[in-house]
């Protein structure tokens, strides 16, 4: 998939587009953009903090994926960046090493509670979930401690193993954030080829919103559920503790976010609304995805000019830029982006 992925960049909207935008950052033409990319990273930090500056961005969460990602593992990238970094606790860097070594339920369940026990203790922001990546978001929310023990078939690929103990686990961390206070984010919509995309619509997540848990906890459904970003307006709506995360899709779909930010605004109460980059890899995935946000909100602003008033925009841009992160991630000392 990476390698079909390298071969056909070229021929992508998001490229071209990530192209000519950073060669006007850079003051170079499009076809000069790598030449101009590596004389300006000479000086890496620099050259970092300058895409931040420039795109807004003054603090970030970061996960570590596979691997459990601590606060004090991300000195080295605030260093960097120059800024606030704040981790979050992906679950399955706990569950799935276990499962590939063959551990037991109740070992798993004893391992992630204590895992997310001490993350709060640390100062994590969160915790994140990609169970869309692996069961899929249909969680049974009446499957026992009993069931979930004994549904372990070693024979499918460990992403595969223990949809009965993935949907239990899933409960019992709703569950244990609510009590710490710790939002968790979950994956929604669009991912790589690893992803069953029928597994990761958001609204099949409504039976287990509807459990005691479920409406305990502070729910972000992140990356705007693309390309259910309707179903993900409707589910903050109806769901008091859910919030909608628009990223990713400002990425990898950037020419129609402001077409997506508008209906998700059509429908979904403001203060429930984040914005962010899901950048990876390279600064400039953050970077271009946050350009592509504040371009796109413009758009939006023009779009609603004289049906709203001046006053409303304005904090609903705070928000949605920042003041709703700070509020659900309890953050102190900037914006995510600005």
């Amino acid at each position: 998939m990476r390698e079909q992925r390298v071969a056909s960049a070229p021929w992508t909207l998001a490229t071209e587009q990530l192209r000519v935008r950073l060669a006007a950052f850079l003051g170079c033409a499009p076809d000069e953009v790598l030449q101009a990319r590596d004389e300006a990273a000479r000086d890496w930090p620099a050259y970092v903090r300058r895409l931040f500056d420039d795109a807004g961005i003054e603090g970030m969460l970061l996960d570590g994926g596979p691997e459990p990602l601590g606060p004090s593992a991300l000195d080295g990238y605030a260093t960097v960046a120059g800024r606030p970094m704040w981790s979050l606790l992906r679950i399955e860097a706990v569950i799935d090493p276990m499962l590939a070594d063959g551990a037991d339920g109740a070992a798993i369940e004893d391992a992630l509670s204590a895992a997310v026990s001490e993350a709060a203790a640390q100062g994590v922001a969160g915790l994140k979930t990609v169970l869309a990546y692996r069961t899929g978001l249909a969680v049974d929310p009446t499957v026992s401690r009993h069931d979930a023990y004994r549904d372990l078939d070693a024979s499918l690929p460990v992403r595969r193993q223990g949809k009965a103990l993935r949907d239990y686990l899933f409960r019992r961390t709703l569950a244990q954030c609510a009590d710490l206070l710790l939002p968790i984010q979950i994956h929604t919509g669009f991912g790589d080829d690893e992803l069953r995309l029928a597994e990761a619509d958001p609204i099949l997540l409504d039976d287990v919103l509807r459990t005691p848990e479920g409406s305990a906890a502070k729910v972000v459904l992140i990356h705007g559920s693309f390309p259910w970003h309707e179903k993900l307006a409707y589910l903050t709506l109806v769901r008091r503790n859910v919030f909608a995360e628009y990223s990713l899709a400002n990425l990898f779909s950037p020419a129609t976010t402001a077409e997506r930010i508008l209906q998700l605004l059509d429908l979904a109460p403001a203060d429930r609304i984040l914005f962010g980059t899901d950048g990876h890899g390279a600064p400039e995935s953050h970077w271009f995805a946050a350009t592509v946000l504040f371009s796109a909100w413009e758009d939006v602003r023009r779009a609603l000019a004289g049906s709203v008033r001046a006053e409303w925009i304005g904090d609903v841009q705070r928000a949605v830029f920042g003041g709703n992160a700070r509020r659900i991630y309890r953050l102190t000392g900037a914006n995510l982006p600005r």
